[in-house]
């Protein structure tokens, strides 16, 4: 080996030290070293904001830089003042967007391969090449958290914005890009991902019902019977009876008068919810962690001149003050999921149930995570509270528990009749295909034939929630198979995304911002029915030991 391929590998190793990564993760040095990096971005950012407030001054707010639905505390009832005034983002934007743009012109492909390799643009690699590996975690760093502001660059381009976006190529080129990654094959527990066998811990295929012979069966004789496609919408030509058959189980299997199918699960909530709050006295009243199709639902009918409230993260009292709020005029629907898909945690369904009928409102459960999990014959989180009958919508999707592709809602018939004849989003869109809808009601069935599935899925996951809390980790109020390790650290919870991957072959989901609230970031893992525990006891290993690594435990 030569004297440069010495220090290479020394640098690497130097580099990837838990003490150094400790002291490259650390939230004080890297707001220190991306100020010394940034400083004249940072100078010229503030000359930006205080022209954007003069702008405001003379012609009104601009829309927030942060999608209020990330934001963690404002405009949210039942948070503390404090919090919801420090949680409104500053009014500079546009000025943000020009970190992404001068960052990502500083951090070329030559330096992500520069912290590969462990060496300098240069080629120095004694003492250098940690340097280097910490600029270039640096420069990624600021760029994720300027990247949320590009969607406010605006000019004669559209496309702008777009050849500005590099963050994603730079974590390519770095190789620590954690999403799209395409999988060779997936049989449930293990996984196949670019040639290597891993352990998946980031499936929400919670029965382990993708690959059960009686629901890859109904899928094929759905295929040769109906073809692949209805080529049409419901309204016209893409009914047939297959759907009708699994909306009327899916009522009975939950009490409820009907039931209606859809082509996804993200649909049934932009339909519904813009489907009944279509004028200016609606009031969509949701919790503030909802999954992002109820906030797309709303925003749809807001277009319409409905008005949204959020509440306190599964507060009843916070609930309670919103809607007495609303005026005599206006009808509210609440909106909660039944799991909420972060966090794994239960909704407050008889606190909640209790304050909407007092106010004489309207309730929608989202039930995408809970279906096949929690309560009797894994009917969801009304049933394993007992008020199934309290809750007037209950929606979800087959790409869970069931094992295919598709949305379902169940309620009041003539509320169903309602919303197929007046969401726009479910009047025009082509009809679930035949085989995702057999494969779905097969699903359905096995789930009630064979129980054993939903008490070991609940084995499972109590086991590993007991296991990391013994090691350590955070895992806030999980109560399900959705089991979130808290890293509360965008660049920290990809490094350690990547190396549970690479040095562990286990497959975990990072939920960084903008898609989860600024210090809420999660190594999000999830539980299946099918995990046998080698697969568990593999996965504690790679924790315990890459939580040591990264200081987390």
């Amino acid at each position: 080996m030569s004297m440069k391929d010495r220090l290479v590998d020394q640098a690497k190793k130097l580099a990837s030290s838990g003490r150094v990564v400790r002291v490259v993760s650390n939230d004080r040095v890297m707001r220190l070293a991306t100020g010394v990096m940034d400083a004249k971005n940072r100078l010229r950012a503030a000359g930006e904001r205080a022209a954007e407030a003069w702008d405001i001054l003379l012609n009104g707010h601009a829309l927030p830089n942060i999608d209020p639905a990330l934001d963690d505390e404002a405009g949210v009832h039942g948070a503390t003042p404090a919090r919801a005034a420090s949680a409104r983002p500053a009014a500079g934007g546009a000025a943000l967007s020009t970190v992404e743009e001068t960052v990502s012109a500083r951090a070329p492909a030559a330096a992500a391969r520069a912290h590969v390799n462990g060496v300098g643009a240069n080629g120095a690699a004694n003492g250098t090449g940690t340097y280097v590996a910490a600029a270039a975690e640096q420069q990624l760093a600021t760029q994720m958290a300027a990247r949320t502001s590009l969607s406010r660059i605006g000019g004669r381009d559209v496309f702008e914005k777009a050849f500005k976006f590099m963050t994603a190529d730079n974590a390519r080129a770095m190789g620590v890009y954690p999403f799209f990654r395409p999988l060779d094959f997936n049989n449930g527990p293990e996984a196949q991902l670019e040639g290597r066998t891993v352990t998946m811990l980031g499936s929400n295929n919670y029965l382990g019902l993708t690959t059960h012979p009686k629901v890859r069966e109904a899928a094929k004789r759905a295929i040769d019977k109906y073809g692949t496609s209805m080529t049409g919408s419901r309204l016209v030509n893409g009914s047939m009876r297959l759907h009708n058959e699994l909306e009327e189980k899916l009522a009975a299997y939950h009490g409820k008068e009907a039931g209606l199918v859809f082509t996804t699960g993200y649909q049934v909530n932009i339909a519904t919810i813009s489907a009944l709050l279509s004028n200016k006295r609606s009031v969509a009243m949701i919790d503030k962690d909802d999954h992002a199709s109820i906030y797309d639902g709303v925003r749809l009918a807001q277009a319409a001149g409905a008005r949204m409230v959020r509440y306190k993260h599964s507060d009843p009292a916070a609930l309670d003050s919103a809607l007495s709020e609303i005026a005599d005029t206006e009808g509210a629907l609440v909106i909660t999921d039944g799991v909420f898909s972060a966090q794994g945690e239960i909704a407050n369904l008889p606190g909640i149930v209790e304050v909407v009928k007092k106010h004489k409102a309207r309730l929608l459960v989202d039930d995408a995570h809970a279906l096949g999990v929690i309560g009797p014959g894994g009917r969801g989180t009304a049933a394993h509270f007992g008020l199934g009958k309290e809750v007037d919508l209950i929606g979800g999707t087959f790409s869970k528990s069931l094992a295919s592709i598709g949305g379902w809602l169940v309620g009041e018939r003539k509320v169903l009749d309602y919303i197929q004849h007046f969401a726009y989003s479910f009047l025009f869109a082509a009809s679930a295909a035949p085989p995702c809808v057999a494969a779905a009601m097969a699903a359905l069935e096995v789930m009630q034939e064979e129980p054993w599935r939903q008490e070991k899925l609940r084995e499972n996951f109590t086991y590993m929630r007991t296991e990391l809390q013994r090691l350590g980790f955070e895992l806030g109020k999980t109560e399900t198979a959705v089991i979130p390790i808290y890293i509360r650290d965008d660049l920290k919870t990809v490094m350690m995304w990547k190396s549970l991957l690479d040095d562990y072959a286990l497959y975990v989901n990072p939920f960084i911002t903008p898609g989860v609230p600024p210090k809420q970031q999660v190594l999000r893992t999830s539980y299946m029915a099918t995990h046998e525990r080698k697969h568990l006891d593999h996965a504690l290993e790679a924790f315990e030991k890459v939580g040591k690594k990264f200081g987390v435990i």
